[in-house]
């Protein structure tokens, strides 16, 4: 898992974390910066083998 922001650069310990498909239509996990509210891929994660 990530553990800075790509777009902010600052640290996602906080951020919230989404499933691959938890919002519909999400295909990968991603975690929220909690700074600037980008959504961050986590590739690999929670997905299915």
């Amino acid at each position: 898992m990530t553990d800075t922001c790509e777009n902010c650069g600052r640290s996602l310990i906080g951020g919230e974390l989404t499933l691959p498909w938890e919002d519909g239509d999400n295909a990968y996990a991603y975690v929220t910066c909690p700074h600037c509210g980008h959504e961050n891929t986590q590739y690999g994660y929670g997905e299915d083998d």
